[in-house]
């Protein structure tokens, strides 16, 4: 399964983004699931290779994008640890987790 999100720029530092850069880095070269994140700023031409990213570009408010296997699944909107989720069947719900942690959702 490769995941691949298309975004417009990089977004502002949250805990859900640190998450989200935390779950793709981990899964960036998976054995079953593939995930990679492409900014246009920094990669124009990936962007370019998907003809289907290209035509929902072509609306406002489509990026940022996420593409499962070659078809849209979120507009608009990035993923949650929660879809995720749902889409694999993974757990990422403590993947930004470290011992001691206070400000994940772990809350340990």
């Amino acid at each position: 399964m490769k995941i691949e999100l298309f975004e417009r720029e990089i977004p502002e530092f949250s805990n859900e983004m640190m998450t989200l850069t935390q779950v793709f880095a981990t899964f960036k070269s998976g054995e079953e699931v593939q995930m990679a994140r492409y900014n246009l700023k920094n990669q124009p031409e990936m962007f370019q290779l998907y003809p289907q990213v290209l035509q929902m570009m072509a609306k406002e408010d489509a990026l940022p994008l996420t593409l499962v296997d070659g078809e849209i699944t979120i507009i608009g909107d990035y993923p949650s640890v929660e879809d995720l989720t749902e889409i694999t069947g993974l757990s990422f719900q403590n993947i930004a987790c470290e011992e001691g942690c206070q400000d994940c959702s772990c809350h340990q």
